[in-house]
């Protein structure tokens, strides 16, 4: 098959970010090509003819989702928001909201995380005859393989861990609160890739007196990541929102206990392993931290079992057929688009859309602005 994928991971021609390597979409890519199909990467704000492919996946919501949206070839189009903040409550803009049910509406699939994110983009989006499939990401387990290295707090502070952005959504504020409130000595590292909040962060940490607990050790590769699960005792996610969080699954491939937020695909995610936050205040997950460190044995020996389970439920290789079977049940047929003619609006969403991406574009000159930020 002749695949096109689209993702902000993309820079112009398709070149891959220097900034983040691995990635749902590098991870199909990777996949597709083993597999002997001939894929093509492209940017949201690549011109392409889009009619010599037999699909094409855009990936995120963005300049390149509502091209394809209204595009007049009659390549079939698949679409992945990998974007769960609306079902977790977070109000969007009134264009935003209309963008995203534009383009679910005009997909030929909907590749989900979860079954609960196909649900709720079915119900708040009013589609009909959408095909939703849940598809999850697999993580390489040879990249995260079981280890357990760490103390369980025997004669060393708990070594709790984070692994995201220091961004709002994350509830790195929350977490250094609830450390703040522990009776029990601990340790907190967190690394990450955007680190929006790192001095706030910092100077949050030193106002709670936690300072020389606190490890803000940035970002770290795959394999220095592999080593800080297997020598923690415990992930803590708090996040606001999430999909399908990549470092949960990480984490229980390595075997090391989680505690996260009740949100997004998580519940399914944790296949009844680690523990999740239902209510996130600092009382609340304080609390849940020091229980889960005070019954820390039982969490322990669920581990070979929970790290098993990922390897099973979170395979590149299911991810990567489970694709590859939806794209060719699709290739050959029709776009759903085609059909879809009211009032010529087709053609008014296309210029819009060209002019968005016009303003928008890279090799503008100008700063790169998504459809996403833009509404």
């Amino acid at each position: 098959m002749k695949i096109c994928l689209i993702g902000g991971i993309y820079g112009k021609g398709g070149s891959r970010s220097e900034y983040v390597k691995v990635t749902p979409e590098t991870t199909l890519e990777a996949g597709f090509r083993a597999a002997g199909h001939e894929v093509t990467t492209l940017s949201h704000y690549d011109e392409a003819d889009f009619a010599r492919f037999d699909v094409v996946h855009v990936h995120h919501l963005s300049y390149g989702a509502a091209r394809l949206a209204s595009d007049p070839s009659s390549t079939p189009f698949i679409f992945t928001a990998h974007d769960a903040s609306h079902m977790n409550g977070v109000k969007l803009s009134r264009a935003r909201k209309l963008a995203m049910g534009y383009v679910l509406s005009r997909a030929d699939a909907v590749v989900s995380l979860s079954d609960a994110e196909a649900k709720f983009q079915t119900r708040a989006y009013r589609l009909q005859r959408v095909r939703h499939v849940t598809i999850p990401n697999g993580i390489n387990p040879d990249q995260f393989p079981y280890q357990r290295l760490n103390h369980a707090g025997q004669g060393h502070p708990w070594r709790l861990l984070f692994v995201g952005q220091l961004i709002p959504l994350k509830g790195c504020q929350l977490l250094l609160r609830a450390i703040a409130g522990l009776k029990q000595p601990v340790e907190l590292t967190l690394a990450y890739q955007t680190a929006a909040l790192e001095m706030e962060l910092r100077a949050l940490a030193l106002s709670l007196g936690i300072a020389d607990r606190v490890k803000f050790i940035g970002k770290q590769s795959p394999a220095q990541l592999a080593e800080l699960y297997a020598t923690s005792d415990l992930l803590i996610l708090p996040s606001e929102t999430e999909a399908l969080p990549s470092v949960i699954t990480e984490a229980m491939l390595t075997g090391l206990p989680f505690v996260a937020s009740a949100v997004g695909g998580i519940p399914e995610q944790s296949g009844g392993f680690g523990f999740l936050v239902t209510r996130r205040t600092v009382e609340r997950l304080t609390g849940d931290i020091a229980y889960v460190l005070d019954r820390y044995s039982h969490f322990s020996a669920a581990s070979p079992r929970m790290s098993e389970y990922a390897r099973h439920k979170f395979s590149v290789s299911s991810m990567v057929t489970a694709h590859l079977d939806l794209y060719q049940s699709l290739a050959g047929t029709t776009a759903r688009r085609t059909a879809w003619h009211p009032l010529h609006a087709d053609a008014l969403i296309r210029a819009a859309v060209h002019q968005w991406g016009r303003g928008s574009n890279p090799a503008s000159g100008k700063a790169p602005i998504s459809v996403t930020e833009r509404i």
